[in-house]
């Protein structure tokens, strides 16, 4: 109209006025709150501990450093009276026998060291006895059921830095944004909470590596 001045809508194009009760682009509730974490995406899921998967359980349900400690203890006591059981039994003999005796604890001791850290938590949900009591279990990093294979391989550490394997579990543990200890990296696998939810979809990868991981 003539008379009428050209006036700036609000952050819209001179002359061009913005709808009633719309909010200005630079406010506030125009802008989305960016929820994402620093080099994340916020259209895209939480990278996970396997490279580009989504993370198949919350940060929350992997701090469980303490009953892992607890359990730690409890598992390696039970281990360790058997084990001994095992060598004072066959600490007999003298010479050839003994030589034999000596070869046939070593074997059985590997097959119980087998049989305790991984075959009893294969069976029973990803558990050893400690972790029954302390309610966690071991699972696939990728969300799925952790394999045999994957818990023998996860328990070789344990071997290789003991009686440091505690401290060392524990120190790694606690700079791993999903509590993972250097068993855990080798065998991809995460400890949680005995009654964590996973993530539905992540459940069809139980025990497999990624895609092109070597």
């Amino acid at each position: 109209m003539p008379g009428r001045a050209n006036v700036p809508g609000q952050g819209g194009a001179p002359g061009q006025e913005s709808a009633p009760g719309s909010p200005w682009p630079d406010s506030p509730q125009a802008q989305p709150y960016d929820m994402s974490r620093p080099g994340e995406s916020a259209d895209q899921p939480m990278a996970g501990p396997v490279p580009g998967r989504p993370a198949p359980v919350d940060e929350h349900e992997t701090r469980v450093t303490g009953r892992r400690t607890v359990q730690y203890i409890i598992d390696a006591i039970i281990y360790g009276i058997v084990a001994a059981v095992i060598s004072w039994v066959l600490d007999r003999g003298t010479g050839g026998l003994h030589a034999f005796l000596v070869l046939v604890t070593v074997v059985l001791d590997v097959a119980l060291y087998l049989f305790y850290w991984a075959w009893i938590p294969y069976r029973q949900n990803g558990q050893t006895l400690g972790m029954m009591a302390m309610d966690i279990r071991v699972v696939s990093a990728d969300g799925g059921r952790a394999s045999f294979t994957q818990l023998a391989v996860r328990s070789v550490l344990l071997v290789l830095f003991s009686p440091l394997s505690l401290l060392v579990g524990i120190i790694v543990m606690m700079f791993s944004r999903y509590r993972q200890r250097t068993g855990d990296y080798m065998a991809r696998t995460m400890v949680v909470r005995g009654r964590a939810r996973l993530a539905p979809e992540q459940r069809t990868y139980a025990g497999a590596w990624p895609a092109g991981y070597r």
